[in-house]
C-alpha cells in the first residue's frame, strides 16, 4: 500500500530506439512568458514562498537570502522583512554585488500591505499578488508581533501597536472583488514594468471561481497549498483537471503535505513538473535549513568581516541540507521527455491522469 505520496507514478526514460543525444548537464533556463513585455528568465523553476525572515536578525536574513538567490532560488521576501532600511533612513553600509539586490526578489503583496515601499517594486523579478491569507504557527489567519515589529521597523525597546499579534485581512482591501482583479494586475504592471505578475490563492475555494481566476490577465497562478494535507494521488487528480481547464495560465504551486504529513521529495516535485507545473516551491525542503539557521550566532562586533563570518556559517548549513536537493531536481528534470514521461501499474490510476498504464 503506498503511503500517500506519488510513489505510484513513475518517472519514464525514453521510448526504445529514441535516444537522446546531446542532453545538456543542466536543464535550460527557465522563462516566464508576459502577457506584456519580453519573458522573464530565471536560473531554475524553484522559488521560496514563504520564510519567516522575522526570526533572525537583519545580517542574517539578508545573508541567507542572498545565498538562495545564487543558488538560482527566486526568493519571496519585502526588502523591510529582511531589514533592509529605506533610503531615506539611516544609511546603509555599501553592499557588494552579491547581496541582497540580486535580482531573484519575488514580491509578496499581501492585502494589508505592511512593510511594502516603492523600493520592493524596483528589485522585484516577479509579484506574487496573494487572494488569500496563510495561517501563523497557531493555525489564525494573522501576523505575530515579531512579523509586525520587522515590517515597521519598530525598535526592540517600544512597544508594538496593535498588541501580539494582528488578524489578517482587517485593513481595507486593495482588490475589493475578483472584478476588480484586472486592473490591479495592470497597476502592478505600470509599478513593476519588468516584472512577472502572479495571482497566488488557497487550494480551498479555487474551483469556485475557476473560470473567472483563468480570465484574469496574469502570467501564472500560483496555487498555494503547503497548508493543506491530502492523498498524494488525490491531489494529482485535481492538479490535471484544473490544468486541463481551456486558457489556464502557467501553474506555480506551493505543494501540499501528503495524509500522512510528508512533504513532497524532489522526486514528487518532478513529478508534479511532468504533470505540467510549471514552477514549484521548495518550503518542504526547507524546515531543517530553518532550524540550523536559528542557530547561528550573529557576527562578532569586533569582526572585520561580518558578511564573510555569517557566509562561513550559513553556507555549511545549504549544502548539508539544501543543495543535493536542488542538485537532484536540476538532474531529474533533464529526464522529463516531450513524449510520456509518467506512467503507473494501476489502471484506474492511469485513466484519471491521462498517462501510460504499464504492465498491461
Amino acid at each position: 500500500m503506498f503511503d500517500g505520496s506519488l510513489d505510484a507514478l513513475c518517472l519514464l526514460p525514453p521510448r526504445f530506439g529514441s535516444g537522446r543525444r546531446g542532453v545538456p548537464p543542466t536543464p535550460p533556463a527557465f522563462e516566464v512568458q508576459r502577457m506584456e513585455g519580453p519573458a522573464v528568465k530565471l536560473p531554475t523553476r524553484l522559488f521560496l514562498d514563504e520564510a519567516p525572515w522575522y526570526r533572525w536578525s537583519p545580517k542574517i536574513a539578508q545573508t541567507l537570502a542572498s545565498q538562495l538567490q545564487q543558488l538560482g532560488i527566486l526568493t519571496s521576501y519585502l526588502q523591510s522583512e529582511l531589514g533592509i532600511q529605506a533610503d531615506s533612513d539611516t544609511p546603509q553600509e555599501p553592499k557588494e554585488s552579491g547581496d541582497v539586490n540580486h535580482p531573484l526578489q519575488l514580491l509578496p503583496y499581501r492585502g494589508e500591505r505592511y512593510g511594502l515601499r516603492a523600493d520592493d517594486f524596483e528589485t522585484a523579478t516577479a509579484i506574487d499578488l496573494r487572494l488569500s491569507p496563510l495561517r501563523d504557527a497557531s493555525g489564525r489567519f494573522a501576523y505575530c508581533a515579531e512579523q509586525i515589529r520587522r515590517w515597521e521597523a519598530t525598535p526592540e525597546e517600544q512597544p508594538l501597536s496593535g498588541g501580539g499579534w494582528v488578524s489578517a485581512f482587517t485593513l481595507p482591501p486593495d482588490v475589493l472583488d475578483l472584478e476588480h482583479l484586472p486592473s490591479k494586475i495592470h497597476q502592478l504592471r505600470r509599478l513593476a514594468p519588468q516584472a512577472a505578475i502572479s495571482v497566488s490563492v488557497t487550494p480551498e475555494w479555487v474551483w469556485q471561481h475557476r473560470e473567472t481566476l483563468l480570465a484574469v490577465p496574469a502570467d501564472c497562478l500560483l496555487l498555494r497549498a503547503g497548508q493543506i494535507s491530502i492523498p498524494g494521488l488525490q491531489f494529482a487528480e485535481l492538479l490535471h483537471q484544473l490544468i486541463q481547464q481551456p486558457g489556464v495560465p502557467p501553474l506555480w504551486l506551493t505543494p501540499p503535505r501528503w495524509d500522512n504529513q510528508h512533504v513532497a521529495s524532489v522526486d514528487d516535485c518532478i513529478k508534479l513538473v511532468s504533470l505540467g507545473v510549471s514552477a514549484i516551491a521548495i518550503d518542504g525542503w526547507m524546515d531543517e535549513v530553518f532550524d540550523a539557521i536559528d542557530n547561528v550566532p550573529e557576527p562578532s562586533i569586533y569582526s572585520g568581516n561580518p558578511e564573510g563570518q555569517l557566509d562561513q556559517a550559513i553556507t555549511p548549513i545549504l549544502e548539508a541540507h539544501l543543495v543535493p536537493q536542488i542538485e537532484r531536481f536540476t538532474a531529474l528534470i533533464t529526464t522529463i521527455t516531450h513524449s510520456p514521461s509518467l506512467g503507473t501499474f494501476d489502471k484506474s490510476t492511469a485513466d484519471r491522469l491521462k498517462i501510460l498504464h504499464l504492465g498491461h
